[in-house]
């Protein structure tokens, strides 16, 4: 289920205009190529915390070679992360193809962002401008790009204008029509591609000129995407400037607009209305100024201080605005159900910072900056065309009111009202401009059917006065947020200000809980044994603590094991099961006291070291002592079972090998088979070598590992002198052997 949070206030923070914008815990962006020939860095992304401190993860998903920046933010704090070294992976650039660029940022809790492009050139800040990360409210499946169409595109540094898009699914499908030519792609020729999840597209205008813009060309997608619009070095006099920011869908756009004018020299400030329906009038200052027909877009110089748009359908407004020959551009937000009550924001600089403030008639007495009523009552003007029931403000802040660096606090006790700073130098530095206001939209989402268990809340915006929440046409709750239990229909009428009333309904299911028993009861095993744990049902998926994937799983050690399971609706539920060890039966066979006498006798009795539940003995008795003949190899084995039932073998093996018989001091061998070899009684085969010396000392023989093969062939009768050694250095036995044929 999708959540929207709408501002009560924004908390903006360092930057060059100082503001933050709409607020999430979600946003996506594709961020757009600038010109490196007049400046497109260095580029920061710029957060700031409310009430609850946040764990926010800026990430690419689409490229795995972009290691996530993750960080903390304590509660009411900021943070600017430069992403200058990473725009490579980050500018969604070459055109005309589907790259793995798009930016996603999640938080744990409510943040604003923003994306600030600061272009500088020889350390002068040239090309910049402000982008408003919109959260939920820059998603969308269906927009109307609204561009400017005055400002050409400057040439020598090459500028262009430029549409692009992110996607936030997988196969997500989008289709563009245009109303100019683009690079590889031609005016009113639709064209569609497919996005993957953070995915972008880049949409490069064909002409620098400002009047063959792209403005109302028309994409439409079947999932929710993030466009963002670029205006790179558009020229003004001697200067040129980025102009850009993130637009919204047409479901938010509106009928009312309030614009207030900055200080531009030359062509003055200029507002762009694009419509998103046919026959769509448009009124100025109350007197009816052009008809639209759906994505013609009409251009409006600007003569009155500010300016008071109103249509009967509604249409997107983008202003260009700025200090003498430095322009920037912004997007505004609808005067219907929008405005804030508290702001946040931070000068950082000391070089020219203006306010504008548009509110309702009634609230103009009420606004404290930094704790004092700076800013008055009689400070304000009617907007023309509203019959004063809209005041604007326009004023510059001094910078002892409002110091570089501090965090600054503007507010009305009365009501709500809309913002936007104006900051930098007349020429040479770039300008900001950033218009901040609650987009007080009302959406619960999509109907949405949901695992049991999860944590799902509906929320009905803040700044919003009063909720009407109903649960199958039955009254539920008049709080803000509620929690959902049940499957049903909530539905949720809510109040915002004077007049504003909205509405908006979802339809919630919870699928089957997943009933049927996962994995067997806690277990114990023999240590000496392997075990396996299998799960007692089929699911369609499997996730063990060790990430494998099959139903069964090798247990490694004792402990505790767990695996997470699915169903066919993606529902997931996790057992665990307890595992513990069962000591293995220590046994051991006693080892004889005397082992020449153990090696001599032709009967041994052999018995176990301790008292055990049964016992088997490789000679077939069950008891714990078993008496029978040597078995020539001298090898014996027990298995036995401790009073756990677990079994433990223990071997014993006597080595008899050093123990034989005298050798012999004579042989003869003549032919009558008989004492022909130098046979030595008990010998074991490969543990014994023989060397034969004659009486000058010279070795005449030699074998290792010998087994009774000597006859003194090729030797003439006579004494020799012999040596035994036994291979484990156990034993040497040496004496004289005659030889008699």
């Amino acid at each position: 289920m999708k959540k929207i949070i709408f501002i009560l206030f924004l908390y903006l923070f360092h930057l060059s205009s100082g503001l933050k914008a709409q607020t999430d815990k979600e946003f996506w962006f594709a961020a757009p190529k600038v010109s490196s020939k007049h400046g497109n860095s260095p580029v920061y992304l710029r957060f700031s915390s409310f009430e609850n401190s946040a764990n926010i993860e800026v990430s690419v998903p689409a490229n795995k070679a972009f290691k996530p920046i993750k960080f903390s933010l304590s509660a009411f704090s900021s943070r600017s992360i430069d992403l200058s070294s990473y725009l490579g992976m980050l500018e969604c650039t070459p055109d005309q193809i589907v790259l793995n660029k798009g930016l996603h940022i999640t938080s744990t809790e409510i943040i604003s962002a923003y994306y600030e492009i600061m272009g500088s050139n020889n350390g002068n800040v040239v090309n910049s401008d402000i982008f408003t990360l919109k959260g939920n409210f820059g998603l969308g499946t269906h927009f109307i790009t609204p561009f400017q169409t005055y400002w050409d595109n400057e040439a020598s540094v090459d500028g262009w204008s430029s549409i692009d898009i992110v996607a936030t699914e997988d196969n997500t499908r989008i289709t563009v029509t245009l109303t100019n030519d683009a690079s590889g792609h031609k005016a009113d020729s639709p064209f569609t591609i497919t996005l993957n999840r953070g995915q972008c597209y880049s949409i490069k205008a064909a002409s620098r000129l400002g009047a063959m813009h792209m403005s109302g060309s028309e994409i439409i997608s079947d999932k929710p995407i993030a466009v963002t619009l670029k205006d790179d070095s558009i020229e003004e006099g001697i200067s040129y400037d980025l102009a850009g920011d993130q637009i919204v869908s047409v479901d938010k756009t509106g009928k009312e607009y309030v614009i207030v004018k900055g200080s531009g020299e030359y062509s003055s400030d200029r507002a762009y209305i694009t419509a998103t329906d046919d026959n769509t009038n448009i009124y100025i200052s109350d007197s009816l100024f052009a008809t639209l027909n759906k994505r013609e877009t009409l251009e409006f110089k600007m003569t009155d201080s500010a300016s008071f748009i109103k249509s009967d359908k509604p249409v997107y407004v983008f202003h260009i605005s700025g200090f003498g020959q430095e322009l920037a551009g912004a997007l505004l937000p609808s005067l219907q159900c929008s405005g804030s009550k508290r702001i946040v924001f931070t000068r950082t600089n000391d070089e020219r910072f203006v306010l504008n403030l548009v509110t309702r008639k009634g609230n103009e007495n009420s606004f404290i900056l930094n704790g004092k009523d700076w800013i008055k009552g009689s400070d304000f003007k009617p907007v023309k065309g509203t019959d004063s029931t809209w005041l604007y403000y326009s004023g510059d802040v001094d910078i002892t009111i409002v110091p570089p660096d501090l965090p600054a606090y503007i507010e009305n006790l009365k009501g709500d009202f809309h913002l936007a700073t104006l900051n930098g130098t007349e020429t040479g530095t770039g300008f900001r401009y950033g218009y901040f206001s609650d987009y007080g939209f009302l959406e619960l989402g999509g109907n949405k059917e949901i695992c049991p268990g999860t944590s799902v809340s509906l929320d009905g915006g803040y700044g919003n006065s009063q909720f009407n929440w109903t649960f199958n046409n039955n009254p539920f709750s008049d709080q803000q947020r509620i929690v959902i239990a049940d499957s049903g229909t909530y539905k949720v009428e809510v109040t915002k200000g004077l007049d504003c009333k909205m509405k908006d309904s979802v339809i919630i299911n919870f699928f089957p809980e997943i009933t049927s028993l996962i994995l067997p009861e806690d277990t114990s095993y023999c240590l000496n044994t392997n075990i396996s744990v299998s799960t007692l049902n089929s699911f369609n998926s499997y996730s063990w603590q060790d990430k494998s994937t099959i139903n069964t799983f090798k247990v490694p050690s004792p402990g505790i094991y767990w695996v997470e399971v699915s169903n066919e609706f993606g529902c997931k539920k996790t057992d665990s099961i307890a595992i513990s060890g069962l000591a293995i039966p220590e046994v051991k066979i006693l080892q004889p006291i005397d082992e020449l006498n153990f090696c001599k006798d032709t009967i041994i009795t052999l018995s176990a070291n301790k008292n055990f539940a049964t016992y088997l003995w490789n000679t077939g008795d069950t008891i714990s002592t078993t008496i029978t003949p040597h078995n020539g190899e001298d090898k014996y084995w027990l298995q036995v079972t401790g009073h756990n039932g677990c079994r433990n073998t223990d071997t014993l093996i006597v080595d008899c090998s050093p123990f034989i018989q005298d050798p012999p001091n004579l042989i003869t061998p003549n032919g009558d088979d008989t004492n022909e070899y130098f046979k030595i009684g008990d010998l074991k085969k490969g543990k014994w070598d023989l060397e034969i010396y004659n009486r000058w000392g010279s070795r005449v023989y030699y074998k290792d590992g010998y087994f009774n093969e000597f006859n003194g062939e090729n030797l003439e009768d006579g004494i020799y002198y012999y040596f035994l050694r036994h291979v484990e250095n156990k034993r040497m036995i040496k004496g004289w052997l005659e030889i008699i044929r």
